[in-house]
């Protein structure tokens, strides 16, 4: 174990470091900006009176997704159809029906919510090859549907970058496709490039008619949903490389270079699909020159609840607590990482006992810095960046920021009886 900072060495003040205001602002009432948006397409009126419409819902953790849905699910019901859910989400939930219901459930996804049936299978259909061999398949009980509407949030992908990253193609092609269709692309798309596999999958299912439409929901620096974008099938790809511009240039970063240790309340599936965003953090992805800040030492504290065990991701950081690693069913994120094909997703650092002796040995290693110095920040997880503790060193330098502001307030880091931190960030 690394050997514990001596008592001489206190822990830096924090301050707390808020960005000022969104460069988007949020949209009041989703559900109302949602039936506009599909309005707007004016799709003819026999596609949905009397049909059977299946709807998608992903596992992340997207902002107002559960009113997001039941949006969707009411605009369909006033066309005459007769919508329900589907799980799209590859093999998360343990990759069985029962565990892809409970992380719906989790985010309020359920039929007494959105007034519509979850329909949970993990049973899917071949449609065939595209052109270039690969085989691709889709949810059985939306491809016995009258049509489908695929919801899900258009922002970069934590393994890859491109025209197309993580969006509605990504929802159509991986989540649909269920445990088999996302083992097959994530093995067809380490030979041949995530995005050719992503555009010619999604495609390829597109293109066997079920997809009627699609709605992106883009979010700003605050977790907010702040733009709506709906098309029809044939338009989804075009429509989506827009949409990836304005999402790219809304993502939350650090607005700094280099930090000694950074402390992460808590990782999970329903943050990032990667735990914790590569590309805020600067780890596990190729990124271009100052695009993520040089972090030294990451610490992560805890799991979510909304996980379910599934510790994907915990391989990004360089040592964790006790209680993470306890929380971590390994069946969850072996089942995870041998779809993504990503296994150093899933190696176990060395954990400690509680916080204290965590912070304590992370300052040893970094040589024991003086409080004056040391480069520290702590924030809630990698989806909530609005907010953050910095410490004075990190503070001093952006004091003077348009974008940023330091409250004047010294914030001490505080430990329980058990040595574990005292967060302000929930």
């Amino acid at each position: 174990m690394l050997p514990s900072v001596r008592a001489s060495n206190q822990l830096a003040q924090l301050y707390w470091l808020e960005r000022s205001v969104p460069r988007v602002p949020a949209i009041r009432g989703i559900e109302g900006e949602i039936g506009r948006a599909l309005d707007a397409l004016a799709l003819p009126s026999a596609n949905f009176s009397g049909r059977s419409i299946a709807v998608t819902a992903g596992s992340r953790g997207i902002a107002s997704f559960r009113e997001a849905v039941r949006g969707i699910c009411s605009w369909l019901k006033r066309q005459g159809a007769h919508p329900f859910v589907v799980p799209a989400m590859g093999s998360h939930g343990g990759a069985t029906a029962a565990g892809q219901r409970q992380i719906l459930a989790g985010y309020g996804v359920t039929p007494d919510f959105i007034g519509a049936e979850v329909v949970a299978s993990m049973e899917t259909v071949s449609l065939g090859r595209t052109p270039e061999g690969f085989e691709t398949f889709m949810d059985r009980a939306a491809a016995d549907a009258g049509g489908i509407l695929v919801l899900n949030r258009i922002k970069p992908h934590t393994s890859f970058s491109g025209k197309i990253e993580s969006g509605l193609l990504k929802m159509i092609a991986v989540g649909l496709g269920k445990a088999e269709g996302a083992r097959e692309f994530h093995r067809l798309a380490r030979r041949h490039g995530w995005e050719p596999v992503l555009r010619a999958m999604a495609d390829k299912a597109i293109g066997a008619g079920k997809v009627i439409a699609g709605v992106g929901l883009i979010e700003n620096q605050f977790h907010e949903v702040c733009s709506v974008r709906a098309a029809r099938a044939e338009a989804i790809p075009e429509t989506e490389e827009e949409a990836l511009l304005e999402a790219r240039a809304l993502v939350p970063r650090f607005p700094f270079e280099k930090l000694d240790l950074l402390v992460v309340d808590e990782i999970g599936k329903n943050v990032s699909g990667t735990g914790m965003d590569t590309k805020v953090i600067g780890r596990g992805v190729a990124l271009a020159a100052g695009e993520a800040p040089e972090i030294r030492l990451i610490y992560a504290r805890d799991l979510t609840a909304k996980s379910q065990g599934n510790a994907l991701g915990v391989g990004l950081a360089d040592f964790i607590s006790e209680r993470l690693y306890r929380r971590a069913d390994l069946e969850k994120t072996y089942i995870n990482v041998r779809t993504s094909l990503n296994f150093p997703l899933a190696r176990l650092p060395m954990y400690f006992p509680n916080d204290r002796a965590a912070i304590e040995s992370a300052l040893a290693a970094l040589g024991g810095p003086g409080a004056a110095t040391q480069r520290l920040a702590w924030i809630r997880n990698t989806q909530r960046l609005n907010c953050l503790l910095v410490s004075e060193a990190v503070a001093d330098e952006l004091r003077a920021s348009r974008d940023w502001r330091v409250l004047p307030e010294a914030y001490a880091m505080s430990f329980d009886a058990d040595g574990n931190l005292i967060s302000p960030l929930d």
